[in-house]
């Protein structure tokens, strides 16, 4: 079950298979950094070491795509320093596989280094792939030894294996990536979109191959994903920026372009139960807390939001073209936790989002729903991975920000996902009535609602609700009885309707 939710600032055409409006209504829920941008280090790096003399830093200065890189700036040091990755066999690729011919290397790009032409090992920079079996053991390595025949590149420069080059022996169930400059060596050097795709199959994945999207998330962004090294479609405008920002300094930058495509930035698999240990062991570095899904379980109500802003948008483009000229929340429910578990997905679904009938909104609160759905016979509901997902045509430019995911219950019993605008009574449906009529009231923040009828001088018949409501459009059934379940007489009724300080009184007939 999943309730689509709009923004509440405008009116649009009757929505279909419970597509609502949108809300900029708070949930009030902390921040999880799980959907925060304001994270020090790239997802799946951290620093390896930094020894006294070096300077390693997620580089904004210079970048080949999506805005960051890895920097390390060194004088002679006692030791190497090292970014180094945490293990790229995750997510859905279970493994790197044996008997492919892979391509992987990466860009970089030097200032001022030290230069030579038979340098010892210590006097170098180089970047490595190192390959595990699954006891921990080595299978291999390939180091790529970066050009210092001179200071400088000029620019970012290519450096990728051969092919034929490398083809593994055996599949690896941890691959190891490390960017290291020598304890001798010294200068500035940066490492940009790395490369790991199967020349002619699918050797595997690793992940964030461009650096700009921090801890705790991940992106699939054309060509290939990222994985050769080179964005398109578009996609090469998504940077996480600090322009604009609802929570923080940083929001996450959608700039697209027109034509067809289809690409995500989406956070790693959290797990559900959790206890708030946050991400899962092997997974990627950092305290990404999200005690919100502690002790969810299947059936569970999981209310998942982001706040986004949007500017040069084709207002009429989604009423002519349909759900590819959207945005969508993408929810993925997995029975896998982590590395060489594999992807696990058995239920997923593009939550369209319907933006305002405008050229530009401001931050503006878009949410959906979900219900934490079974999994298959024999299998466990483990883990819940977000995509922020612009769709197939889309075009314009959005920032997204704060994405968090909260629990609202077992079952939720809004009648209508809508958040109005303002308190509203509707009139009683039908009126007159026998035997029974339906009242209607519209909530836009969380209040005590108390709904109650009175006969024509004032004495009470019938509680009907005396609850606390979330903001939403609710429908209450009155059956001409009273509070002891006796039918009433013929005649005038009054309905009062009180949520937080609204009040409003309408007159109903019941004819027998």
């Amino acid at each position: 079950m999943y309730i689509y939710s709009f923004q509440k600032s405008f009116w649009g055409i009757i929505p279909i298979l419970m597509f609502f409006f949108i809300s900029t209504f708070n949930i009030n829920a902390q921040i999880n950094s799980i959907g925060s941008f304001e994270q020090g280090l790239p997802s799946y790096w951290t620093k390896g070491t930094e020894p006294a003399g070096a300077t390693l830093s997620w580089a904004k200065d210079s970048s080949r795509s999506m805005g960051r890189s890895l920097k390390i700036e060194k004088d002679s040091t006692s030791e190497a320093a090292m970014w180094e990755s945490e293990n790229m066999v995750d997510l859905w690729s279970d493994k790197h596989f044996k008997d492919v011919d892979i391509k992987f290397g990466m860009y970089y790009m030097t200032s001022g280094v030290n230069t030579g032409t038979s340098l010892t090992d210590d006097e170098k920079w180089y970047v490595s792939f190192t390959f595990y079996r699954e006891d921990g053991s080595v299978i291999g390595e390939t180091k790529f030894e970066l050009d210092q025949t001179a200071a400088s590149t000029g620019g970012w420069v290519a450096d990728t294996t051969a092919v034929g080059a490398v083809i593994l022996p055996e599949d690896s169930w941890t691959t190891i990536i490390r960017f290291v400059g020598g304890k001798d060596a010294t200068g500035t050097v940066w490492t940009d979109d790395y490369i790991f795709v199967g020349r002619d199959g699918w050797a595997g994945q690793d992940w964030n191959t461009a650096l700009g999207i921090p801890t705790g998330w991940f992106y699939w962004l054309p060509p290939i994903g990222g994985n050769d090294g080179i964005l398109t479609d578009g996609y090469e405008n998504t940077i996480v920026t600090d322009e604009f920002a609802y929570h923080g300094q940083y929001s996450l930058k959608f700039d697209m372009l027109e034509g067809t495509h289809d690409g995500f930035v989406g956070t790693i698999r959290y797990a559900l139960n959790s206890g708030g240990a946050g991400p899962i062991a092997g997974s990627v570095s950092g305290s990404n807390d999200i005690t919100a899904l502690d002790g969810v379980g299947v059936g569970d109500v999981l209310r998942i939001s982001v706040w986004i802003k949007g500017e040069n948008l084709l207002p009429d483009s989604a009423l002519v073209v349909g759900d590819p000229w959207t945005i969508a929340i993408t929810p993925i429910f997995h029975t896998t936790l982590g590395n060489n578990e594999g992807f696990g997905d058995y239920w997923a679904s593009d939550i369209p989002l319907t933006f305002p009938n405008a050229t530009a909104f401001d931050w503006t609160q878009f949410y959906v729903d979900v219900t934490v759905p079974e999994p298959p016979a024999g299998k466990e509901a483990k883990s819940i991975t977000i995509r922020l997902h612009p769709l197939g045509r889309w075009q314009g430019t959005v920032w997204m920000d704060a994405l968090e995911i909260k629990k609202i219950g077992g079952v939720t019993d809004v009648e209508d996902a809508t958040i109005p605008i303002e308190f509203s009574v509707s009139q009683n449906y039908p009126n007159p009535f026998n035997p029974s009529t339906t009242i209607r009231y519209a909530i836009p923040q969380q209040s005590f609602v108390v709904i109650k009828v009175y006969d024509i001088i004032g004495r009470e018949v019938k509680t009907l609700v005396n609850t606390e409501k979330s903001p939403g459009i609710y429908n209450v059934q009155w059956n001409g009885d009273n509070n002891f379940g006796s039918k009433v007489a013929t005649g005038i009724y009054i309905y009062r309707v009180i949520a937080g300080n609204f009040t409003q009184v309408k007159k109903m007939i019941l004819l027998k």
